[in-house]
């Protein structure tokens, strides 16, 4: 397994969709090992990200950025806000992870225009390259996984579960322990998982639950993303809602 201290064996990360440094403060408070600010899913527009990033620096918490789509001008300015590493989303070819690498590199071995901008207020090396992290979330990247994973300079590789299951013809709840489709959908996320550990190439994935994050560590995942706090929000405040008019 390549050795990276943010995507060490067992990490736990938390997600954020919800435009907020505050909220991005407290969640780098709590102790998680990564923390990822979702610009794809979520509420977050760029002119947010920026503050986000501080709050995570203030907490000392690694983070993270997934980006829209695969285009380099997203993944660049994510970096240079200080981001640690993107995570690139319906990553379906070698071709198009080898893009993800190199937008995250400067010549010559990338295409990132140099500008590291708040990384330089830190001190840090201004030509260290970025992590891209890539995701497999469709039936193509299936098959070509073999070849996404041998792309040099790869970080780490992300499995989008939803999407995995829906594209692949399963119910959404294939992702629970005794869901509809529970074994198939474990056998594929199973078979991800070996590829990318033969390969040396660390492998997350994004949880509902805690219950999902066990799951998917004993199904091979290298490191598990808990729900974005949105969710566990809404969720937190109909439970006590309910406990308070029980």
């Amino acid at each position: 397994m390549t050795s990276d201290s943010l995507f060490t064996d067992g990490a736990v990360g938390g997600w954020l969709q919800l435009p907020s440094p505050a909220v991005a403060e407290i969640a780098g408070s709590v102790g998680f090992d990564l923390v990822c600010v979702d610009t794809q899913h979520g509420l977050i527009g760029d002119d947010t990200v920026l503050g986000m990033l501080q709050a995570l620096s203030a907490t000392g918490t690694r983070s993270l950025v997934r980006v829209p789509g695969h285009g380099g001008e997203a993944i660049g300015r994510a970096l240079d806000r200080g981001a640690d590493g993107v995570i690139v989303p319906l990553v379906d070819t070698a071709e198009q992870a080898a893009a993800a690498v190199a937008a995250c590199r400067y010549p010559p071995e990338g295409v990132r225009s140099f500008g590291p901008v708040r990384p330089s207020w830190h001190g840090r090396d201004p030509l260290a390259p970025g992590r891209a992290v890539v995701m497999v979330e469709t039936v193509a990247a299936v098959a070509n996984l073999a070849d996404i994973v041998a792309v040099e300079g790869l970080a780490a590789v992300f499995i989008g579960p939803s999407d995995l299951a829906l594209a692949h013809g399963f119910a959404l709840a294939a992702q629970d322990e005794d869901g509809p489709d529970a074994d198939r959908y474990a056998e594929l996320v199973s078979g991800i998982t070996a590829q990318c550990t033969a390969a040396g190439v660390p492998v997350g994935i994004y949880c509902d639950s805690p219950a999902h994050a066990r799951r998917f560590r004993s199904l091979g995942a290298t490191f598990t993303f808990l729900a974005a706090e949105q969710a566990l929000l809404r969720a937190t405040l109909a439970e006590k809602l309910a406990d308070a008019r029980a």
